[in-house]
């Protein structure tokens, strides 16, 4: 336990002078249970920042063993998708029923547990179906934004505010269920439950969240600059940075059993 350093506002305001809390807290906890003062844990053991630095030092010793993922899924999936959005830009539903097909692709290096090595990708092609299912979800959702936020099929008018409300809507849903692909495949959690318990999981942690995601777009986009080249090193190195702040989020018990069969590894490391 270690004692809470925020400011008892009630007994500050009666006595007239500064009260701390001094509650005990249990070192995984993220906010105080009395005060509400947020604890150190956010800015330390739960930083996008800190899981970047540490997940770098170990691709830098693994990134020779995953440079066949790396091409394997450059050619073969993500080469693809560009090619589909852009050949197919002008028409929406050819171009989703597309992606439906090939974006469970890049969500199978999620279920590699070992090595992210082709061996070990072409061993998760099991999980196929349940991330076909996921991403199917995925692009209802952004179908359904679409139409609300620029009355897509309805023929009206609707506020230009709503185009930064769909933006917004976006890049929150993929915050949410960032860590959806790894309930589905390690935990056996079904899809939609999955994505309830990502969304639990991640409320206290969706800044961070956001800005791994921001770091996974950065390095993406400076690994295509380098003649496509570059992101040999950085998709491996992606999929590690999220893995890493997942089993950061496992062991500081985030995530709320959907089910009774939904226990957490505390063994994992």
């Amino acid at each position: 336990m270690i004692r809470c350093k925020g400011i008892n506002k009630s007994k500050t305001k009666k006595l007239g002078k500064t009260q701390y809390c001094n509650a005990d807290i249990h070192p995984h906890q993220i906010y105080c249970h009395i005060c509400g003062e947020p604890t150190p844990v956010l800015k330390t053991y739960l930083s996008a920042f800190r899981n970047f630095k540490a997940t770098w030092q170990i691709q830098q010793k693994e990134y020779p063993q995953t440079l066949g993922l790396g091409l394997l899924l450059t050619l073969a999936v993500y080469i693809p998708i560009a090619i589909i959005v852009i050949l197919l830009w002008n028409n929406y539903w050819m171009t989703n029923l597309a992606l439906l097909f090939v974006v469970p692709l890049a969500l199978l290096p999620f279920a590699q547990r070992n090595d992210l090595t082709v061996k070990n990708f072409l061993s998760c092609l099991k999980y196929y179906p349940h991330y076909w299912f996921f991403v199917l979800l995925a692009e209802l959702y952004l179908f359904i934004l679409k139409v609300i936020c620029t009355g897509y099929l309805l023929n009206i008018m609707v506020d230009p505010v709503l185009h930064i409300v769909r933006l917004i809507m976006v890049l929150y849903g993929i915050v949410c269920v960032i860590t959806v692909p790894y309930l589905i495949s390690e935990k056996g959690v079904f899809v939609v439950k999955a994505i309830f318990a990502s969304i639990k999981a991640g409320h206290e942690t969706r800044w961070q969240l956001f800005f791994t995601a921001v770091q996974i777009f950065v390095i993406n986009i400076l690994g295509a600059v380098c003649l496509l080249a570059g992101l040999l090193f950085t998709l491996p190195f992606s999929y590690l940075l999220i893995r890493n702040y997942y089993l950061q989020m496992m062991e500081y018990e985030l995530f709320i059993s959907p089910n009774p069969t939904f226990k957490l590894d505390k063994n994992r490391t």
